[in-house]
């Protein structure tokens, strides 16, 4: 089974993607409108907490803005993707998982950060549901592209997902919107900003959504699936306590009943134990009813003074998430396995930063930054794979997290038109696992048996890059950045060790440019990546069938991102981008603490002793489930990391009048394909959506905007994932399509 999975890359066989992909060259969006008199307008990012001009950061960045958002049909993160070919993103239960330049986590479980930090307005969010959410008020989204173990530091192991909500000013800003579309779906969203006193303004910004009807069925119990209904709330009151002094309090809560997740079926290719099959890919013949219940709220305050020489940035947080799930593993009739639980998190962070004024020819920052983090994972695993219906394990887990760093970065120009900066930091991370695990019986807990656990791990991470200005609008940088995320314990099995920390080497050279008087932005980068310890997630070696831990020896990753962005004439805007991967397992074989790399196969199977590449083999026609052996992945592709992957879109503005005006927007994205798990047997096949929008503009204040999204229904999945049972799905939304009414004060 294992002698066809190829072991090298090359670009896809479908031309005519790459083509398109080729002549579209980017996925830069710009922060803010582009100005029709002059081209492209300046697009500002904070990539190293301060604000500069995109074009002169020496990394690679996608500023994708309120506007980009909206006409490219983009309204929630996991459909992000489409718009930044470089970022892929998968769902598991509660949890969202991002890929950046196909690094990242395939672990969703309760306490594991992920491997590319998620921020809001400079809030590090270290629950993965937080990763989940509807856009509204939003500025624009950054995306950092590699290791930003510096400035960030937290998880950033791959990169950085920042987005950036509005903030109320000294005038009245009012906007909502309305719409209703397909699967009975109704969703609306309010924003309400402005100033209260002459130093303190305030907003509030609400958003909902109700999808009344499911993308799919469960037909044993005669319910609808595959649906979501989710609310949500956003406020800022700015205290401008003088000139030099600002204050902002933030806050937000949201509350979600989702099962587009977790409303698993049965894997067409492969059966489930007892030989049963797949009823389609959007229905389930669960027994149970899936769902996950989630609240998630938080608070934090940010202050800034201009002391006159530096800027002193103060950021206290508190984050609080709370998940009841309960789910059908096998997505059978048959109750094979069911998990029911409820987790949560508790994190409180302050960071501190001095960051000076001037910033020619030397600028600087120093910081500290904390962090607190408690999470709980109370589970019950049971079923007839288990033992019996009311048999199976039963979890109690408590993970305590006390992260401190302290970092600083220096630029300094070297000549006019010469820079180099240089960042270190020194994080110290110490985790405690706690409470224990028992036997369920006819749904009593047995014998209690505690796990008490620590490891701690000091680290520096470092930054060097040299940029060089060729031209007023052409720069070349080269950088090394050298990034680390803590090793951890899973609290789905708390019986298990810990899994080391995982390290990163990451080299890049690139392009910035601006070319025919700012009507087209053209931005490329290369890279090279050796990861080492890299944690990955196997069903396969958990010792009920759920999540495991562990770590891959090693991973070397190159790839290439060109970006492009262009306005040829008033009111057109072309955009499109393209990552090329070769992400592979260096070493995944057998070490001394592990047996290899697992293999699943379809049973009947055996394990073969014999030293092959992949001990084992199906010996016979599929009977249902899978058997793990233990072999050598080196070479394979690793999850979630397609070889290429690439968007391209455009907006045209038509006037109707003087003030009357006609937008069309289409945006289409390709992705090549990659697997699921470590051993390539789930994968995803190769596909395309395509999304439009018609907006219809008849007061600067008014437009009805007519949407479709996956036009051509491409079937493409959120996640697979392989027990010992067999494998389940979560598919991608299919086509949808409404109206939406906006106006805007």
């Amino acid at each position: 089974m294992s002698g066809n999975r190829r072991l090298s890359s090359s670009l896809p066989a479908h031309w005519g993607c790459a083509a398109i992909a080729v002549m579209a060259l980017c996925e830069v969006r710009p922060a803010r409108a582009q100005d029709e008199a002059h081209g492209l307008q300046e697009i500002i990012v904070t990539a190293q907490r301060r604000a500069e001009n995109l074009q002169e950061v020496p990394i690679a960045i996608t500023a994708v803005g309120s506007e980009a958002l909206q006409s490219s049909g983009i309204s929630e993160t996991n459909t992000l993707t489409q718009a930044v070919p470089a970022v892929q993103f998968s769902r598991s239960g509660a949890s969202g998982l991002f890929f950046v330049r196909g690094v990242g986590t395939t672990n969703a479980s309760i306490g594991d950060e992920g491997s590319n930090a998620f921020y809001v307005d400079g809030v590090y969010m270290p629950d993965l549901s937080s990763t989940v959410m509807q856009f509204n008020n939003i500025e624009r989204i950054e995306v950092l592209k590699g290791p930003q173990g510096t400035l960030f530091g937290r998880n950033a192991f791959g990169g950085l997902i920042h987005v950036i909500t509005r903030e109320p000013g000294d005038h009245l800003e009012a906007s909502g919107q309305v719409g209703y579309a397909n699967y009975d779906t109704i969703q609306g969203q309010a924003y309400l900003g402005g100033p209260i006193t002459d130093r303190i303004s305030a907003d509030i910004a609400l958003t909902g959504y109700d999808q009344r009807d499911g993308w799919g069925r469960n037909v044993t119990l005669d319910r609808d699936i595959k649906k979501m209904r989710y609310w949500g709330a956003r406020s800022k009151i700015v205290l401008r306590a003088s000139d030099d002094v600002k204050f902002v309090l933030s806050g937000d809560y949201y509350d979600t009943d989702d099962n587009t997740a977790v409303g698993w079926s049965v894997d067409e290719d492969y059966l489930v134990v007892g030989g049963i099959r797949s009823i389609g890919s959007m229905d389930t013949a669960s027994n149970d009813y899936s769902l996950t219940q989630l609240t998630n709220w938080g608070v934090s305050l940010t202050g800034e003074a201009d002391l006159g020489f530096a800027t002193l940035t103060s950021i206290s947080s508190l984050r609080d998430s709370k998940n009841r799930s309960d789910f059908d593993v096998d997505a059978t009739q048959v109750p094979y396995m069911r998990i029911a639980f409820t987790s949560g998190s508790r994190a409180y962070q302050q960071e501190l930063r001095l960051a000076s004024s001037d910033t020619e020819p030397l600028s600087w920052q120093i910081g500290a930054f904390y962090l607190r983090s408690e999470v709980f994972n109370r589970a019950r695993f049971t079923g007839l794979a288990l033992g019996g219906l009311t048999s199976g394990q039963y979890i109690d887990a408590t993970l305590d997290t006390d992260s401190y760093a302290a970092f600083g970065e220096v630029t300094y120009a070297l000549t006019s038109t010469t820079k180099l900066t240089g960042g270190v930091r020194y994080t110290k991370d110490q985790r405690r696992l706690g409470g224990g695990y028992a036997a369920l019986a006819n749904d009593v807990v047995g014998v209690f048996i505690p796990t008490d656990d620590k490891i701690s791990y000091g680290k520096f991470t470092w930054r060097a890059a040299i940029r060089q200005e060729l031209s007023d609008d052409v720069s070349v940088y080269a950088s090394y950045n050298r990034g680390f995320k803590a090793g951890t314990y899973s609290l789905q099995n708390p019986q298990l060790p810990p899994v080391q920390p995982q390290y990163i080497n990451a080299y890049e050279i690139g392009v910035k440019s601006e070319l025919f008087d700012r009507a087209l932005r053209l931005n490329a980068s290369v890279f090279h990546y050796d990861i080492t310890n890299y944690q990955v997630r196997s069903a396969a070696v958990g010792t009920i069938g759920t999540a495991a831990l562990l770590n891959a020896a090693s991973v070397k990753v190159d790839g290439l991102d060109v970006d492009f962005e262009a306005a040829p004439t008033d009111g057109l805007r072309i955009f499109g981008g393209f990552t090329w991967l070769d992400s592979r397992f260096h070493y995944f074989g057998p070490t001394d603490t592990l047996a290899g790399a697992p293999f699943i196969y379809p049973n009947p199977a055996i394990c073969d002793a014999t030293g092959t590449r992949a001990p084992g083999m199906t010996t016979g026609p599929q009977a249902g489930g899978f058997k793990t052996c233990f072999g050598d992945a080196s070479g394979f592709q690793t999850p979630t990391a397609p070889d290429f992957s690439a968007s391209l879109g455009a907006s045209a503005t038509i006037p109707l009048g003087e003030v009357q005006q006609l937008r069309v927007n289409m945006m289409g994205s390709y992705n090549s394909g990659f697997p699921f798990e470590t051993d390539g047997v789930l994968k995803q096949d190769e596909y395309m959506l395509l999304n439009g929008s018609i907006e219809y503009r008849p007061t600067e204040k008014w437009d009805l905007e007519f949407w479709m999204k996956n036009i051509s229904d491409t079937k493409y999945f959120q996640q697979k994932i392989s027990t010992g049972i067999g494998a389940t799905t979560a598919r991608a939304a299919p086509r949808t399509y409404g109206a939406t009414l906006r106006f805007t004060y």
